[in-house]
């Protein structure tokens, strides 16, 4: 019964919000209905000191350098992924704030200046950019990311 209702939200796109306590098998369930419905995903775990930044952009290792990478929860929205969110009843407020501004309003602002945009009001963004002229206009478009019509979230949560 679960399963099946979990299915029906995500098929219209809601999000899905699972809370339960410690151990209860939440990721696995989450997993299960992806693995299900052939879905990739992308995970990012919250805690305390989890920012607004570390959202957004990822440190990696390459070659002995650390590199700035955009983060799991980007790369969803770029790809159409679903965005598995663990442990988001440890994020501090404003964190919970900029995902909830995400999910329902379909914007976020990066920290480099990019914006994700529901794909209707990136659709205006980009056309924007393009009358404003001056030559501006092909990295003002650079900088808006469309939310793929495929992208989803689920939250966990544990029961305090």
């Amino acid at each position: 019964f679960v399963l099946e209702e979990m299915l029906r939200d995500y098929a219209v796109g809601n999000p899905l919000l699972l809370i339960g306590p410690q151990g209860v098998g939440k990721n696995m369930l989450a997993d299960y209905l992806l693995q299900l419905l052939q879905k990739e995903r992308e995970y990012i775990q919250l805690h305390r000191d989890t920012t607004v930044q570390s959202l957004t952009i990822s440190p990696t290792l390459r070659e002995g350098v650390v590199v700035w990478e955009d983060s799991p929860l980007i790369a969803a929205v770029q790809h159409g992924r679903c965005l598995v969110v663990d442990e988001a009843d440890k994020a501090p407020l404003e964190v919970i704030g900029i995902l909830k501004g995400l999910i329902e309003d379909g914007e976020m602002l990066l920290s480099d200046g990019r914006r994700i945009l529901s794909p209707q009001h990136a659709e205006l963004a980009r056309a924007a950019a393009a009358a404003g002229g001056g030559g501006g206009g092909r990295e003002e478009a650079a900088q808006v990311i469309a939310i793929h019509e495929n992208f989803r979230v689920m939250l966990l949560a544990n029961k305090q």
